[in-house]
Parts: C-alpha cells; structure tokens; sequence
C-alpha cells in the first residue's frame, strides 16, 4: 500500500510540473515573439520542470497501478474463504462490537478524505470514540466500490442506513428491505439529488415500520473491506445519530464468519432483500 500512495504523489507532482513547466516554456516565446525579448530564465526553468515531470509521470504511474503485495496477500487470503451462513446476527455485531470497545486508540481506522464542498460532515472521526458498532446497508452508492480498481485506497462516496434500534441487531436483513423501498421512491425523496451530502436523516415511520432509522453519506474506506470493494449492500459501521459521520468498520475487528459471509456475497440473492 505503501508504493501505491508513493506512486500517486509522484504522478500528482509530475503532472502539477508539467503544467506549470508548459506555462513558463509558453510564456516565454509569447513574449519573446511579441516584444522581442529573450527572457531565458523562463526557458531554462520549464525545460527542467518538464524533463522532471516526463520522468516522474510514467514511474508514478507503473507504482501506483501495479500489483500491491498488500493487496494480492489480501485477496488470496479472503477470495479462498469458504460459504459461511449466518444464523446468529446479534451474536456477530456483538462480538464486532466488543472488538472495537477494547480499542484504546482507533487513529488506524481514520483516513483522508479529499476535502470538496459539503464534505465536512462526512469527515469527523470523533464517531470513533462516541459511536456505537451497528448493521448498516447501502442504498447507493458510486459504482466503484463494487469494481476492483487500481487505486484501491480512495475513499468511495455512500448512502447508507441504519439504527440504533437493537430490534435490526438480529435482524439486519430488514434494513434490506427498508433499503429497496427508499430505493424505488428515489425519484420523490431525498435520492435523487447524488450532490448532496448529508447525516442522521431520520426516514419516517411509513418507511420504517414505525422503527428509527437513519440515512447518511458515508465515505466508504476500501482497505476497510475484505476485497477492497463491496460484495454485499450490508457490513458493520460505526454511527451514531448524535455523531455527524459515520464510517464502515474497520476490517481488524470483523468476525471470521462474517467476513467469509461478506466476501462470499453475504445476504445477496435471499428472497425479499435488495441488491444495487
């Protein structure tokens, strides 16, 4: 993972020096041409910049994009785990939940978040200290998460639900079909604008069933999943209706059986529940 972020930041850097590089090099014969003046400096500072720049570009590129030790260890471990069914899904969120309670420092399940407008209030971290370990089910989310991708530690943006309510503690495959309700109705909720970044929305009890429930966009962390990427709608979060964000839960303290259930496809193709 660690050559994956050095690769990007020099193909970032390239780039920007490129840029600017094209913009002195232009620079300099605009004005040589029109005043006839010969301003050097300006040509013997981009043509090193770009010289620079065309090294750093393809390296930066050939690290970040190819095979991750990391990853490939990560796949070959969790892609061989066998089917497993769930039959007790309270005793799992309570063996994640108590997993995550004996964790004195959570600063590893934090991560970057590119800032961009409105994205404050997917970005507090304070949830890990104040939140509560809880089922949470995608309603939609970018196609991405559910593709293997090159850059597998970008952050990926999700409407999420769930709830505090200890009901959905056994039964998460509710929210499911919460989910698939709020789902068909995008066109006259609060779904259909994708632009819009919000927390806590409680849903109403004609959706619920009366049980309270929320919504809010996440920032879905990749290496926080088995695969890097989302192979069912459902996994634990960490969230709370008092806290502004809410994030998935770090991989570290998942239950052997549920992460051999998630990578497996989890709950996807059961009767009643709903699948992006």
């Amino acid at each position: 993972m660690k050559n994956r972020k050095l690769g990007l930041c020099m193909y970032l850097i390239g780039g920007g020096l490129l840029v600017v590089a094209a913009v002195l090099i232009i620079a300099y014969f605009g004005l040589k041409t029109s005043d006839d003046l010969e301003i050097p400096v300006l040509l013997w500072s981009g043509l090193p910049m770009a010289a620079v720049a065309l090294v750093l570009l393809p390296v930066g590129y050939f690290t970040s994009t190819r095979p991750d030790p990391e990853l490939k260890e990560r796949f070959q471990k969790y892609s061989a785990l066998p089917e497993t069914d769930i039959s007790d899904y309270a005793a799992e969120i309570a063996a994640m939940r108590e997993a995550f309670a004996a964790e004195k420092d959570h600063a590893d399940s934090q991560f970057f978040i590119r800032p961009f407008a409105g994205s404050a209030c997917v970005s507090d971290f304070g949830v890990l200290s104040g939140g509560k370990v809880v089922w949470g089910c995608i309603v939609q989310a970018n196609r991405t998460l559910y593709q293997n991708q090159r850059i597998d530690t970008l952050p990926v943006p999700a409407v999420i639900l769930y709830s505090p309510d200890a009901y959905f503690d056994g039964d998460p495959l509710e929210l499911k079909c919460i989910a698939e309700r709020l789902y068909k109705g995008k066109e006259g909720n609060f779904l259909r604008n994708e632009s819009t970044f919000f927390t806590n929305r409680r849903l109403s009890d004609a959706v619920t069933g009366g049980r309270e429930v929320y919504a809010s966009c996440i920032m879905a962390y990749r290496p926080h999943l088995p695969l890097y990427k989302a192979t069912d709608n459902l996994f634990p979060v960490v969230a709370s209706p008092s806290e502004r964000s809410a994030f998935v839960l770090n991989l570290k303290y998942w239950t052997a059986d549920f992460a051999a259930y998630y990578v497996n496809g989890g709950s996807k193709g059961q009767d009643g529940v709903f699948e992006l």
